[in-house]
Formats: C-alpha cells, structure tokens, sequence
C-alpha cells in the first residue's frame, strides 16, 4: 500500500493476506482485440494462460517484465529520491506478433484516502467526506474531513491517480467513482470500464461527491503494428491541492522519468553500506548489497507499514531504534550522533522509557496503544549501540553530551502514577531548579544500573511485561529473564572499559545528579541478595518519584569503575554458577523462569532450551573458554535443523500453562516459538565469531545464506527476513533487525574490519568461497572518510590457513604498527582504497 502514516492511506491498506488477493491493487489494463489483460495477472484468460514473468528487483526501484505469445508489459516502479511525494510507473507495452492488434489502456487505482482505523470503522461514512475532481490528466480526491480516532479534523491532504501516453492525445475515459468503473455485479479484477466500450460519466473540471474513490482512466482504442509499442506514463501523487499535483505531473515525462529513475538508484546506492560489497559468487554478493537495504527501509517505514506488520499501529519501536542505528553507524557514523544524542531523551529517571518516537526528533510517546510497559531488555540497547559508535569514531566526547529525560505520570519502572502529575502527556524532566538535563554517560548508568537491581528471587533481572521476544509477555511478577541478565552484565564491562578511556584522556570525575548515589554500593565488599537489591532500587523509585532536587555531584571514576567491578563479579559468578546446567556431555544456559518462578529450560527429561538463553553469554563474553566448544555443540544438538540450515529459536516446551507468555499458544515452528528465527540466528553467528569459534559461526552464515538465496524454497526476494516458517516460507521480510547484524557480522567478522578509538584493524575470518577471483571488497567508514578495503587470496587459502602479508594504500606498501595492520584517520583520505594480501601461515 501507500501512505504517509497511519492516517493517511493513498491506498488500502494491506497485510500479508492481501498479497495473494490483489483485489485494490494499482491496475493497468490492456484490452487487445477484445481479450482482457491486466498487469495483476488476475483477468480469465491469465488465469488459463499465464504470462511468463520475470522480475527485476534492485535499490529500490522494481521491474517486471510480462510476456505473451501476442505481446509483452515492461512495468517499472519507484519512488523519486527527490522531495514529492510520488510513486511513478512506466509501463510499456510492446506488440511481438506479426499481426497488428487492438489495443485499449485503462489504468484503475483504488483511492482509499483516509485513515488505516477506517477500514472497518466508518469505511461507508467516511467515503461521503470524498471531493473528487477531474483533472486533464488525472483525477485527485481531497476529503472534506480525516475522521478517525483523533477526531474530525479538517483534512489538508489531496490523493491523485494521473497518467499520459505517448499514443494519445488525451485521456477520454475519467472514472471517479470506484462503483461505475466496476460495473454492477463485475468486480476490479473483470471492470466494465475496461471490459467494454463505455461513454465517461466525467470530464475536466467535474467534481463528484460522496463516493468511494477510484482513479479510473481510460485511453481510446489505436491500432498498434507488429513491433510497435505504447508507453505509459503514470503515478500516485500526494499534496495540499489538486493544482498542485496536476503541475508535479505535467513536469515528468518519459526523460524526466528516467532521470529521475537514475537519480534515485544513485541517491541509494550511496545510502548503503554493503552496495560496493563484493564477497563469493555473484548470488551472494546481491544478497548483501539487498540486506544492506532493510535497516533503513525499516527506518523509514516503522514496524507497521509493510505487508507483514502485525507489531501495532505505527511509529517506530525504541529497540528498533537502537539496533537499526548500527547498521547506519557503519555507512555514516558522524551522522547517526546528532541521533544517538536525541534518542536519549526518550530514558526516564527511573531506568524505564518511552516505547515510541515521534515525528519530531527528541519527541517520545509512552506507547503506541496506550498500554504503558515496561520491556527488560529496554535498557541494554543504548549503551551497545553507543558503544559501538564510540569504537567506530573514537569520539568519547559524546558521552559527556548533555539531554533531558523524558517525563510523564507514570513512576517505579512504569508500575505506578504520580497523582500530583498535571500535564497532558510528557514534559522534560523538572528538578527544584527547572529542567534537568544530565550526561549521556549518566542516562546509560541509571538504565544499566536500575535493571541490575530490578531481580527475582534467583537473582536474575525481572522479565517484567517482556524481554526482547515479545512473547514472553505473561511472567511480569515471577519472571526472570537470564539470558538479558548476561547482555547486562556485557554492558558493565563495556562502561569499564569506556571508563578507563575517560580516565585516560584526562579526566577524573563525572558529574550526575545527586540521587545517584543511591545506585551505588556504599559498601563495596560482597553481593547483595535479591531482597536487598529490591528494597535498595524501591528506595530509588520512591526518591526520584518525588522529584530530584537538581543538584549535581562530582564522583571519582575509579570509584565507579571499582563499584561496577563488583556488581560484574558477583553476577558473573552466579549466572556460571546457578544458571549453567550439564547432563553428561551436554552443557548449556538456562534462559528463562517462569510466572511460577520455575526454571523454564532443563536439560532432564523432554529438553528444553532457548537459543536467546545462549547468543547473550556469548555476547557478553559471560562464558568461560572452557564452556565455549559444549556450549556451541549442545545449542546445535537441540535447536539445529538440517533441513532447513538454521536454528530453532526454542524447543518444543508442550502445553500453554499461561505462566510465560502468549508465544506459548502459537503454533511450534512459527513466530517466536520456536521458529528458525533469522535475528537470533545471525547474531548467534556473531557471538560465535566474537568468541573464537570461527569454524561454527561460518558453517551458520554458510547454509543459512543458500536456504534464504534459493527463491523456490525461501519464497522470497533477495534479503532477510524475520523468521522461515516449518516449510521454509521466508516472513516479515523488512520488519526485522537481523539486517543490521548480518551487515554488522559482514564488515567486523568476516572481513574483519574491527575499530577501536576511531582505528581500524584488520582481523579477516574470510573462507575460500567468499573470493571472487580470489578477491573480497568492502566499503568501509573510517570516522568521516570512505576507503574500499580489498583482500587478495590469490592462493585461495582457508580461513585456518592465512594470514595478512602485506597492506598497500593506492598501490603504496604501507608498514605495520606496533606490529599489527592497522590504519588511523590520519593515514588516509576520501576514495583510498587499501588493499591486504592474504598469504600462508608462516
């Protein structure tokens, strides 16, 4: 469908089943002597003889190419990179007989022109709020109202169909109203108004009022000859008016068009990381420049706007947020900071924070539906993608940036509501001497140090009202979620680290507001039990809840680094501890306990295990080198799959008890119960790499690829998508964040293009396969420069068997430092391409 946001559909709006029944689809019909044709594929005669297609689909642009034995349709489709909002077409149609035939065009687009809540709310009564006028080359509806659930609104919003040929004159046929360009008792798919040869009820200049809106548009039957052709012209067009429109419109033509079409494949192709990509056969290297592309059609489009969007009404999610961001980290870092800095201002004081970002930047909302929640894992994702733009620049100033915190009614994690609260929604956060604003640094802080202390009698951090998998949505009051317990822990070692480089530039204190002091352990020695911690974050809760008094307090940096060392010890001990399980030679993390308080995953009896239970030790560096080889044996022993590559998300956990989450009463093998979830997938692969297992994170990248690749079994273009049903069935193909690991796995493991501090090292983990001619590139950002990093595997070596030779800059030898392949911002300049030669092992 189109549309600018939830309450502004051009066209219907349409989920996963409407793409096998295309009945609003945009429609181009050919009548050729008499016979009925459609570019939807859906006329009687297609359906006896189909057309033989192909499908071209690139940066963002599509072509589909249909052919007959009387004649083939050229269909090509885009949205311009330039400010209009447009979505054009050209569409050729070409005579290959050796006849010549009669042909007649009529375009039909359905104009839903209203909001996605009155699909079913109000569908008849809104189409009277319909003004639609006839235009010379189009026709445009401009509602009176926008009523949904906001109110009645004047509308300022004109939706337009207009199209031109390069055959005719004019357009002779204008069908406004979608009931007449049907037909009594026809349908869109078989529509009089292309069927047969009717008088138009409308010319330029007709308004007409009250009805269901179409953008019909018919041209006169002409004689086309053998091997000539007609060209099509046509769009969808949104604006303030319908002059305004009909203007945009009379400016593109056919040249326009395909430099416009030009303009947009470059505008994207500079957009992402991957589309220099070069790695393996010429299959694989598409697939990535493809993958590359969903971070940022994700961005764009939310969770809500493509076909597969059955996460809520629209907006984009706060993880989303975060974890789309490294993807961007990694094509233009510089630019994603200005973001990072606003993104923070969505943190409450009390470690929780808003679920949804508005329109404008720094602008949150608590929750899309109007349910406030809390998820556990919230807090872990701002720091790690901090982190990551920090190693990426080695810019550490950003975390002594200064922003508010968001504010509303709701205090203790969300769990309770201020009654002296009086504002309309949410304001900055207010202290005794006006707004707040606090370090970056210190927004990571309170959200890494309010979840440590946010734990369930075992210790763990409380799943609260779900942890990353949506799912596991029904154990807010006993529920602990491990496998988070690990990333957050990962995140206390990462802020060490980050500390230590503060400490090292110079510095010796940071500033945080006094209240602070209440995360911190006045007694650094020994772990608190989980009853200490509770009562030591409640008290917390309750001193914020009252509002902070503004005052800012100077604490050392070895101070904190020592308090943190201590939080990680006495964790890290416990999860190696109390949450490891072993059978024999099995060995492997519990992930979860239930609303009963029961340990979800066992390795006794029916096993039970999750794949998310064992990515985070990984990632976090959580797991003892001598656990790595059983862990990763264990975890492919239970969830692999040889038939389809990849691995279960969980196992089969039997009946729904009520007591975890509603991803219990999916069918198995689908969604978040235990489908072949692509995003734990990959970053399994990731954490695989991280830790050295190299062999095993390849041989994941290996057969997973060529699954999702082969399009008979997949089902699906080029890409990614969230999850592959039990038949192999790729869903929810852009709503996912696997795209931006895969990218980020891609550049920092398998090319092995690691920065830290803002220098790059290089570290491949490349196979033989991944050379074409015995060469991979990848486009890589060093702070503010783009270079081309080239390997050379002229011997076509395994991964076990190189090494790095030589590194030369523009033909130029370049020398190790310090004994290692590195190069720094000042080494090299825009273009620069840096070329390294594998070689074997010495």
């Amino acid at each position: 469908d189109l549309k600018l946001d939830h309450n502004h559909f051009a066209t219907m709006p349409s989920s996963i089943e409407d793409l096998s029944n295309p009945l609003h689809a945009r429609n181009v019909f050919f009548r050729v002597n008499q016979t009925l044709w459609s570019v939807t594929n859906q006329t009687p005669s297609q359906k006896l003889h189909p057309d033989h297609v192909t499908v071209e689909n690139g940066l963002l642009y599509q072509r589909v190419l249909r052919e007959t034995d009387q004649f083939s349709v050229e269909i090509t489709s885009f949205v311009p990179s330039r400010n209009v909002l447009a979505e054009l077409h050209k569409v050729v149609f070409k005579n290959t007989s050796k006849a010549s035939q009669l042909v007649k065009p009529v375009i039909g687009v359905p104009l839903f022109s209203r909001s996605a809540d009155n699909l079913r709310d109000h569908r008849h009564v809104t189409s009277l709020l319909n003004r639609v006028i006839i235009e010379n080359e189009g026709i445009v509806n401009r509602p009176t109202l926008s009523f949904d659930e906001r109110g009645h609104q004047e509308n300022h919003l004109a939706y337009g169909v207009f199209a031109r040929s390069n055959r005719h004159s004019k357009i002779t046929g204008f069908w406004p109203r979608l009931d007449q360009f049907v037909g009594q008792g026809a349908d869109l798919f078989y529509p009089d108004a292309a069927v047969k040869d009717l008088s138009s009820p409308n010319q330029p200049g007709d308004v007409v009022e009250g009805y269901e809106a179409i953008g019909g548009l018919a041209f006169d039957e002409i004689e086309l000859a053998p091997n000539a052709q007609i060209t099509l012209l046509f769009g969808i067009l949104l604006g303030e008016e319908s002059s305004e429109l009909s203007k945009i419109f009379a400016s593109i033509d056919v040249s326009v068009y395909d430099e416009w079409l030009e303009e947009t494949k470059a505008y994207w192709k500079k957009k992402f990381s991957t589309a220099f990509v070069t790695i393996g056969d010429q299959a694989m290297t598409g697939w990535y420049r493809a993958v590359g592309t969903q971070p940022l059609i994700r961005r764009v489009y939310g969770n809500s706007f493509l076909p597969h969007h059955d996460y809520g009404r629209g907006g984009r999610g706060w993880r989303d947020l975060w974890q789309d961001s490294l993807a961007l980290i990694l094509k233009s870092p510089l630019d994603v900071r200005e973001n990072i800095v606003n993104y923070f201002k969505g943190v409450r004081i009390d470690g929780s924070n808003a679920t949804i970002i508005g329109d404008k930047p720094g602008e949150f909302v608590a929750d899309r539906n109007k349910i406030v929640r809390v998820w556990s894992d919230h807090g872990a994702w701002p720091f790690l993608t901090t982190h990551f733009y920090i190693k990426r620049t080695g810019d550490l100033s950003i975390l002594l940036e200064e922003q508010g915190y968001f504010q509303d009614k709701f205090t203790h994690y969300t769990k309770r509501v201020d009654p002296l609260y009086v504002q309309n929604g949410s304001v900055d956060l207010n202290s005794a001497k006006g707004v707040y604003q606090g370090t970056l640094l210190e927004h990571i802080l309170v959200q890494n140090l309010t979840a440590y202390y946010n734990v369930g009698d075992h210790g763990n951090i409380r799943i609260e009202d779900a942890d990353w998998n949506d799912g596991f949505d029904m154990a807010a009051k006993s529920g602990e979620t491990v496998a988070f317990t690990h990333l957050y822990i990962g995140n206390l070692k990462g802020l060490i680290q980050l500390l230590h480089a503060l400490r090292n530039s110079g510095r010796t204190h940071i500033k945080v507001f006094e209240e602070f002091q209440l995360l911190m352990n006045k007694q650094v020695h020994g772990p608190l039990s989980p009853q200490k911690k509770r009562e030591k974050l409640l008290h917390y809760f309750d001193t914020v809840a009252k509002g902070i008094s503004g005052e800012t307090i100077e604490i050392l940096i070895e101070g904190l680094i020592k308090d943190l060392e201590v939080k990680i010890e006495s964790m890290e001990s416990h999860l190696n501890q109390n949450e490891w399980m072993t059978k024999g030679e099995d060995g492997c993390f519990n992930g979860y306990y239930d609303n009963d308080g029961q340990r979800v995953c066992t390795l006794e009896g029916p096993v039970r295990l999750t794949l998310t239970g064992q990515v985070f030790p990984l990632m976090a560096k959580n797991v003892p080198s001598s656990r790595l080889q059983q862990l990763a044996q264990t975890t492919k022993k239970y969830l692999y799959s040889d038939t389809y590559h990849s691995y279960h998300l969980n196992t089969r956990f039997g009946e729904n008890k009520m007591n975890l989450g509603r991803f219990m009463g999916f069918a198995y093998g689908h969604k978040e119960n235990g489908a072949f979830f692509s995003h734990m997938t990959i970053m399994y692969a990731y954490s695989l790499f991280e830790n050295g297992l190299v062999k095993e994170a390849s041989e994941i990248l290996d057969e997973y690829i060529p699954v999702l690749l082969d399009i008979q079994r997949s089902k699906i273009l080029p890409g990614i998508p969230e999850y592959i049903d039990p038949e192999g069935r790729g869903l929810y193909h852009f709503l996912t964040g696997s795209a931006s690991w895969v990218v980020i796995t891609l550049v920092e493991q398998l090319f092995g293009i690691h920065m830290e501090e803002g220098k790059i090292f290089f570290q491949p983990k490349l196979s033989a396969h991944h050379f074409a001619q015995g060469e991979a590139t990848c486009p890589v950002v060093l702070v503010d420069k783009e270079i081309l990093v080239r390997y050379l595997n002229p011997d076509k070596l395994e991964y076990a068997d190189y090494e790095i030779v030589s590194m030369n800059k523009n033909s130029e030898l370049m020398p190790t430092k310090h004994g290692r392949y590195q190069l720094s911002r000042e080494d090299v300049v825009e273009g620069d391409e840096i070329t390294l030669v594998l070689g074997r092992k010495q």
